[in-house]
C-alpha cells in the first residue's frame, strides 16, 4: 500500500511538471505574438550600446540593479527638477528678429560702403593718374627749357658750347613722394652740387631755371629786384640780351644799378627825393623815341642826369 502510494504521488509529480511545461510554453507563445513585446524587440534591436561603459553591461545581481536603478532615477529627477527651474526667456524670439534685422542693415551699410570706396578709390586713381601726367608734361618741357636756356646764357666766344643744366627726380614713378635736384654746370668747370658755386653762377643758374618756367607757363612780366647784384659784366650783359630777346613775350620791370641795365632797356623810372614837398618823386624816360644808334652817344653826354635817374 505505501509503494502504490509512492508511485500515485510521484506520477502526480510529473503530470504536474508536465502541466507547467505546457503552461509556461504556451504563456511564453503567447508573449512572442504580443504585438508590443514584438515592438519593443524591434526597438531595443535599434538602441546602439556600442558606447556603453564596459561596466554598465555587466551581469549584477537583483540588489545591484535596484542600487543602479535608484542611482539612474536619481539623476534623472535631479536633471528633470532643473530644466523645470530653468525660467525661458519669452523675449528671445522677438530680440532675435531685431538682431536679425540688424546684421542685415549691417550688410547693406558694409555693401554700400564697399561700393562707395570702389568709386572714390577709382576717382583717386584716375586724378592721380591726370596729376602724374601733368606733372611729368611740365617737368619734362622746363627740363628741355632749362638746357637751352642755360646754355644760351652761359655761351661766350670763348667757349661757344656754353654750359649745362638738368633736373632730376628723387622719385621718377612717383615724383610727389620725392624730392627735385638742380644741377648746373658752368663752362669749363667739373660738375659740383649748387652749393659750391659762386654767387653769379648761382644767379644764372636761377634765372635760367625762372626763364625755364616761365615758356611753359608764361607770365605777364616780371619783376627783378637786384638781380644782377652778384653779377659781373660779362653776365650782366647776357642777361640784358637774353631779356631784349624775349621781350615780345613777356615784359620785365628790372631794379637795378647797374649802367648796362639802363643802355639796353625801353624805358626808365627813377625815384628820387622832392625837397620842396618832403616827399619821393617819380621820373620816367622813354628811350624808344631815341635813335638805338645815338642812344649811347646821348647817355654820355648827361651822366649826371642818368645818375640822377637810376637813383
Amino acid at each position: 500500500l505505501v509503494r502504490w502510494e509512492w508511485s500515485e504521488s510521484r506520477q502526480s509529480r510529473r503530470l504536474s511538471q508536465h502541466a507547467t511545461q505546457e503552461s509556461t510554453l504556451s504563456s511564453h507563445f503567447s508573449q512572442r505574438e504580443d504585438s508590443r513585446v514584438a515592438k519593443d524587440r524591434r526597438d531595443a534591436g535599434k538602441v546602439d550600446f556600442s558606447t556603453m561603459e564596459e561596466d554598465f553591461k555587466l551581469r549584477r545581481s537583483a540588489s545591484e540593479e535596484d542600487k543602479l536603478r535608484k542611482k539612474f532615477e536619481s539623476k534623472i529627477s535631479k536633471l528633470t527638477a532643473e530644466i523645470e527651474g530653468i525660467m525661458p526667456n519669452m523675449k528671445a524670439a522677438e530680440a532675435y528678429d531685431t538682431m536679425t534685422e540688424r546684421v542685415k542693415e549691417t550688410v547693406d551699410d558694409f555693401a554700400n560702403s564697399k561700393k562707395e570706396s570702389q568709386l572714390a578709390n577709382e576717382a583717386f586713381n584716375k586724378i592721380r593718374k591726370a596729376r602724374s601726367h601733368k606733372f611729368n608734361t611740365a617737368f619734362k618741357q622746363i627740363d628741355a627749357a632749362l638746357k637751352i636756356i642755360y646754355t644760351d646764357m652761359t655761351k661766350s666766344s670763348k667757349h661757344p658750347l656754353g654750359g649745362n643744366a638738368y633736373l632730376s627726380l628723387d622719385d621718377a614713378d612717383q615724383p610727389y613722394l620725392g624730392g627735385m635736384k638742380f644741377n648746373a654746370m658752368p663752362p669749363m668747370k667739373r660738375f659740383r652740387d649748387m652749393d659750391q658755386l659762386s654767387g653769379g653762377e648761382k644767379t644764372v643758374a636761377a634765372l635760367s631755371l625762372l626763364f625755364a618756367i616761365h615758356s611753359f607757363r608764361p607770365a605777364p612780366f616780371f619783376i627783378m629786384d637786384e638781380v644782377d647784384a652778384a653779377l659781373d659784366n660779362v653776365n650782366v650783359l647776357k642777361v640784358c640780351n637774353y631779356i631784349r630777346q624775349r621781350s615780345d613775350d613777356f615784359q620785365c620791370i628790372v631794379i637795378s644799378l647797374k649802367d648796362m641795365f639802363y643802355e639796353r632797356s625801353e624805358s626808365l623810372v627813377g625815384i628820387c627825393r622832392d625837397v620842396s614837398s618832403n616827399s619821393s618823386r617819380t621820373l620816367t624816360l622813354d628811350l624808344t623815341k631815341f635813335d638805338k644808334k645815338r642812344a649811347p652817344a646821348v647817355i654820355e653826354e648827361s651822366p649826371q642826369k642818368r645818375q640822377k635817374v637810376s637813383a
